[in-house]
């Protein structure tokens, strides 16, 4: 399950009221490629599933049973238990407080992966303490994984239970493919007792006995009541995954930033364990589960299975950098420079298609649409902060321009002026994103595997580095499934489309294939040097869009061009993420935010600026940034330290900002 929101309904309130107003009449597009479909959230990601499962079993008990002759099953039992528990520690717990079903330390500033490392070291310093073996299994989930030998779960759970008593600390009882139920870690040994009936005689006892047998003895010592009838198959609890929710205004850190400990089956008599839960890089079986290599994880070094102490060919080992795109269309200085470049084309101004909105330079690439700043920049590199860690670096394109709230110094991020990509060429200043990316691959210090986003692309949920590149460095493209229309430009064609199809066209020539499908509005993964060799193959193409002041209709699009090119020539392969496109103009684009919101199901979505302005630009702007705000409350390290604001009675955690 993603990070969850907090006091959500009071946070979305605009975004659904803007979804139930009457959307204005205006004649849309037929059938072009210029709008991206209407996306339909898709079912959770494969790993995240089981985390969907976490109802309780159907509670046991007679149908005919009166309530007052009805006994409370486990799971009751455990909640109840749990709920008096929570009540006591409120009340001693400093700068904890209750968020619906949790207790949680109310935070200003914590990211994802610092939450998620700080799981692991105490969970690890627990085991440790209690001289019990672990071992990290890698997996491809953000989330931690232990190995646990077989037989050493009593133990385990006793040492977590004593470790994490009388602290808001939680576990999820864990079997195959779903959560039980989710106790104080403090009730670990009684909760795992309670759940799991005793072993039939002739079974293995001791480890995986029930220390209880689920029976009440009778108060005066005598017969066992009646037990309750067992879930059926009988619960075992194969793994518990240990975390310490936090809530920072409207995220809460929950069970996705925990550590999975897995009680591993032994594989007697042969050799070796069987992983309890989920398969490892090597199957589910393994020769040993000793654990003396070692691995780091956010600076400290941990136990690592060393059957696992290899490294595998889809593991990505590469440094994998990040380059954004930005502008400040407020910027007088940067306003000058538009307009002198207006006047100079003055002459070329022709009627413009309908999805390049409205120019009053009479220039298709000059509406005001495609410049406008509404601090997207400031929230895209939060979603990368929070949800890419593993980012090198940041490459910052920009026209001499630097929002006031950027650390400039961080050693993480670098600023690159246009006139350092457009040195030793006759290139003006330039308005033209495609212009910008025929220079891409010249950014210094560019790593040879990055990521290319405009600032109205954000990533969603935590994604690791092999959803975007290979282990063998191949990068991973995302076609849309919007066709470009076949034949050559004609003078209804937005610039968009006349770009797609004048890069189809050239690719064509050179590689014999025609790619139908233009690319999603997405991360895109890029090897800088294809990009360089895409340039200099297609020079002569590509010269007059590189002197290009804005868009218009003989443009290439270098980004399509050279990733066709890559998997023209096998060197880029298809990939898959669950993605959203918001029209930020449509009150029902702005609705669906809502939902995205609460569910966060979308791996990376966009935020794509209205042509047709059916809401003023002052709504759309509003709306947008409400949502941005809520989405990604946590400050990236690349923004300047802003005064504590200052203390304030709050109703709940998710007003603590």
């Amino acid at each position: 399950m993603p990070i969850r929101p907090a006091n959500l309904a009071a946070k979305m309130r605009p975004l659904t009221a803007l979804a139930r107003r009457t959307r204005p009449s205006a004649a849309a597009p037929g059938g072009t490629a210029a709008e991206a479909p209407e996306q339909v959230a898709p079912e959770a990601r494969p790993e995240a599933r089981e985390e969907h499962a976490e109802a309780a079993p159907e509670e046991s008990g007679h149908e005919d049973a009166t309530p007052q002759e009805r006994r409370p099953s486990p799971y009751e039992r455990l909640g109840g238990e749990r709920s008096a528990r929570e009540e006591e520690l409120l009340g001693t717990l400093p700068g904890v407080v209750r968020h619906h079903e949790h207790l949680a330390e109310a935070r200003r500033t914590l990211l994802p992966v610092d939450r998620r490392n700080g799981n692991l070291a105490e969970v690890s310093e627990a085991l440790r303490a209690a001289g019990l073996p672990h071992g990290i299994v890698p997996d491809r989930h953000p989330r931690h994984r232990l190995a646990i030998r077989p037989g050493d779960r009593p133990a385990v759970l006793e040492a977590l239970a004593a470790a994490f008593a009388g602290q808001a600390v939680y576990a999820d009882l864990l079997e195959h493919g779903r959560t039980l139920t989710t106790i104080l870690a403090e009730q670990l040994p009684g909760a795992v007792a309670l759940l799991e009936p005793a072993e039939e005689p002739g079974l293995e006892a001791g480890t995986e006995a029930a220390q209880d047998g689920g029976a009440d003895q009778d108060q005066d010592g005598g017969a066992p009541q009646e037990q309750a009838e067992p879930i059926w198959p009988a619960d075992r609890v194969k793994g518990v995954r240990i975390y310490r929710p936090a809530v920072i205004d409207t995220l809460l850190y929950g069970p996705e930033t925990g550590c999975d400990l897995e009680f591993w089956d032994s594989a007697a008599p042969s050799e070796g364990a069987i992983a309890s839960i989920d398969e490892t890089p090597f199957g589910w079986w393994v020769p040993s589960l000793e654990a003396t290599a070692t691995t780091t994880i956010g600076g400290r070094s941990y136990p690592l299975l060393d059957v696992f102490a290899a490294s595998l060919p889809e593991q990505v080992d590469f440094p994998v950098d990040a380059v954004i795109t930005w502008v400040d269309d407020a910027d007088p200085t940067w306003q000058a420079r538009r307009a002198a470049a207006r006047a100079r084309l003055a002459h070329t101004a022709a009627p413009i298609a309908e999805e390049d909105g409205v120019a009053e330079s009479g220039l298709a690439g000059d509406a005001d649409q495609r410049f406008r700043n509404r601090d997207e920049l400031r929230y895209c590199l939060r979603a990368l902060a929070a949800n890419a860690p593993w980012i090198r670096r940041i490459h910052l394109v920009t026209d001499d321009q630097t929002p006031h709230w950027l650390d400039t110094a961080h050693p993480g991020l670098t600023v690159v002026p246009h006139r350092a990509l457009f040195a030793g060429t006759d290139a003006g200043p330039v308005f033209n994103s495609h212009a910008i990316e025929t220079r891409l691959h010249l950014v210094p210090d560019l790593a040879e595997h990055f990521l290319y986003l405009n600032d109205d692309v954000f990533l969603g949920r935590p994604l690791v580095p092999e959803d975007f590149f290979l282990g063998n460095g191949m990068p991973r493209y995302f076609p849309d499934d919007r066709i470009i229309p076949p034949g050559g430009t004609d003078s209804g064609d937005s610039v968009y489309v006349a770009a797609q199809k004048n890069t189809r066209r050239a690719l064509a020539a050179v590689v014999g294939k025609t790619y139908p499908h233009t690319l999603k509005h997405s991360p895109h993964p890029l090897r800088r040097s294809v990009l360089a060799e895409s340039a200099e193959r297609f020079a002569a193409e590509l010269h007059d869009t590189v002197r290009s002041p804005f868009r218009c209709a003989e443009d290439l699009a270098p980004v399509t061009l050279a990733i066709h090119y890559g998997h023209a020539t096998a060197r880029t392969v298809e990939g898959r993420l669950y993605d959203g496109y918001f029209v930020t103009d449509s009150t029902e684009d702005l609705g669906r935010l809502a939902r995205l919101h609460e569910e966060r199901w979308a791996d990376y979505f966009c935020l794509a600026d209205g042509t047709r302005d059916l809401l003023s630009p002052e709504e759309q702007e509003r709306a947008v940034t409400d949502f941005l705000r809520t989405y990604f409350p946590v400050p990236s390290p690349f923004e300047l330290r802003e005064p504590a604001p200052a203390p304030q009675e709050a109703d709940g955690a998710a007003d603590r900002s």
